[in-house]
């Protein structure tokens, strides 16, 4: 027997697609969205989205870049290749510095020093800033929705990050139908979150290439590569499917020797589309690193940043570079 939420579901499908064919606007929003209820695939995808000055995109930094803690000088931690060295229970090998005390970077690096980093060299620290943002805790209430008036024992705090002055976001996206152009060129004021707060949003230009062919030469001479994750990326567990990279890459063999995944990241949300919320799951965050060997050659129309989104899959934005 059906349940009476696969009932409901089943009558908000039928009503909208009565909808759509008098309303053509509406069909093409829904068509461009990718509507699950009529399981129309997505014309608009979103790749990351970025803190940004001075319209350059800063992100999140690799965790194999490291500061030596005694000199501040910047190290960049490789994997060793020796059997003994190898990490208990995995084929993985254990990451290394010349400084045994080391720590983390605590900011974001610009995109010129994230292509030096995947040309192979350190950045310069000016290519780094601090933190963009501020952590503000703010004290809310419940609101009876009839009366408007308060609820008693209902007192909760939130966080909340604020932008520092200058500081804005820069979305990485895909528009097959042109629908961002179409919606925003004319009217740029929109909402953003849960509460509705109002934003500017502009369109500013594609995104800035990377000259990938010669880090692919030179990676394809070392038969090596690591692979910087730039925005959350959900893989079912803590690294990439190899066989989907293989095939992205046009490698023949392909095998991971180490890994620098960092914290994970818990990501949920709201479906409104069939209005019940989204499964809470656990991705891999921005800044995870890892390393590959290789055999044969990558493809020589490889184009970064790299995309693989399946059921299964959702790697959005990454890069390859050398180590």
């Amino acid at each position: 027997k059906k349940s009476k939420n696969e009932n409901i579901d089943k009558k908000f499908k039928e009503e909208i697609e009565k909808d759509i064919q008098t309303n053509k606007e509406l069909k093409y929003i829904l068509e461009a969205i990718g509507y699950s209820p009529l399981k129309f695939k997505p014309k608009i995808n979103v790749i990351g989205v970025f803190f940004a000055k001075d319209r350059r995109e800063y992100f999140q930094v690799p965790n194999d870049l490291v500061i030596n803690e005694e000199n501040k000088e910047l190290i960049l931690l490789k994997p060793t290749l020796k059997e003994e060295l190898k990490i208990s229970g995995t084929d993985l090998y254990a990451c290394f510095s010349n400084s045994s005390k080391i720590v983390s970077i605590e900011s974001f690096i610009s995109f010129e020093g994230l292509i030096k980093y995947l040309e192979g060299e350190i950045p310069n620290k000016s290519n780094f800033t601090k933190r963009p943002y501020i952590n503000e805790f703010r004290i809310g209430i419940r609101i009876e929705k009839r009366t408007k008036t308060s609820v008693e024992g209902y007192l909760y705090v939130a966080e909340f990050l604020r932008l520092k002055e200058g500081w804005k976001f820069i979305v990485w996206y895909e528009d097959y139908n042109n629908l961002v152009e179409r919606y925003i060129k004319n009217s740029p004021l929109i909402r953003l979150g849960g509460e509705g707060k109002g934003a500017i949003c502009k369109v500013i230009g594609e995104i800035t290439n990377i000259d990938t062919q010669s880090i692919i030469d030179e990676l394809n001479k070392e038969k090596k590569f690591k692979l910087y994750i730039a925005s959350p990326a959900y893989f079912g567990g803590y690294k990439p499917n190899e066989e989907l990279l293989k095939k992205y890459l046009g490698v023949n063999e392909l095998k991971l020797v180490g890994a620098l995944p960092g914290k994970p990241v818990y990501i949920g949300g709201y479906d409104l589309a069939m209005n019940k919320e989204k499964p809470l799951r656990r991705w891999v965050n921005a800044g995870a690193v890892y390393y590959y060997v290789f055999d044969g050659k990558i493809r020589d129309d490889l184009t970064l940043p790299i995309k693989i989104v399946n059921e299964n899959v959702d790697m959005r934005c990454a890069f390859i570079g050398r180590w």
